[in-house]
């Protein structure tokens, strides 16, 4: 992890040692009221930041955002692959508060939809595990095609590959897609100051908003050891069913392609796959 260099502090008015923050990727810094993101793609970074700068201009009610920074003398966010945002107070709890986070999931698709009405273009540029996975999810991508699929931890997670495409083998739905953030569970912030849910790290996909809540609620039963009650909390139609279907099979599948073993073998000691899978075959009985 490279600390960022002093000229980007100084372009972004840090004037504090920047420490490592060791959550999601492990890539960022926090200098006071400030954190430091490197960029993967500065296209990407500006379109998000500029993204962000929208949703925040509609003086959003029910969640909060953290805002992006300019660097000094600078037309765009980015400088140097580096992005700065305003440090947003609150801790990542999603047990106990998941409905919290399906009402802010909401409130933010329903914001995101207002704002693009297409695919932004900076968003086919965004290539990883997760929008490969994703891609061939929701069919749009052989497996086959994709690079780096490992074998071995794709023959582990057949059988609940299998069993989910068993449950979805009759469903025949149409949905209407827009801009969402596809990866809240994590990054939504309680603070015990403040009631308004705090949302960071927005990770954009082109899918049904209701898809937005089969993620948070995937991630319930796989890592949070949540049941059937957290799935009639979201619903339980034919469709919203098969969208929650679609959402673990794409999370599942994420193991297999651009594998890092020793997180993978790790995540498998705490994720309980076949625990999800069984909840929702109860569904389908």
């Amino acid at each position: 992890m490279s600390r960022p260099p002093s000229d980007v502090l100084q372009a972004f008015g840090v004037t504090t040692e920047p420490v490592p923050i060791d959550e999601g990727r492990g890539l960022c810094f926090r200098a006071g009221g400030t954190v430091l993101k490197p960029s993967d793609d500065d296209e990407v970074a500006e379109g998000i930041a500029r993204l962000t700068e929208s949703l925040i201009a509609l003086q959003p009610t029910e969640y909060r955002l953290s805002k992006p920074i300019k660097p000094r003398d600078h037309d765009g966010f980015v400088y140097k692959q580096w992005t700065a945002w305003t440090f947003l107070e609150g801790e990542a709890v999603p047990v106990g508060n998941f409905d919290k986070i399906l009402k802010a999931c909401r409130a933010l698709n329903r914001d995101l939809a207002t704002l693009h009405k297409e695919p932004p273009d900076f968003l086919r540029r965004i290539t990883n595990r997760w929008t490969e996975a994703d891609l061939v999810t929701w069919h749009r991508k052989d497996l086959g095609r994709v690079r780096n699929v490992h074998g071995k931890v794709l023959y582990w997670i057949r059988s609940q590959l299998d069993a989910l495409t068993m449950m979805m083998r009759f469903s025949n739905h149409e949905f209407t897609e827009q801009l969402i953030h596809g990866d809240l569970t994590g990054n939504v912030l309680f603070d015990e100051h403040n009631p308004v849910p705090g949302i960071i790290d927005l990770t954009l996909y082109w899918r049904p908003a209701e898809y937005a809540e089969a993620i948070v609620i995937a991630d319930g039963l796989i890592w949070h050891d949540q049941r059937r009650r957290l799935v009639e909390l979201y619903g339980t139609s034919s469709r919203r069913l098969y969208l929650l279907c679609l959402a673990l099979y794409w999370r599942i599948l994420t193991f297999a392609i651009d594998t890092e073993m020793e997180w993978v073998e790790e995540a498998f000691d705490h994720a309980n796959l076949q625990g999800a899978i069984n909840v929702l075959e109860d569904f389908f009985l």
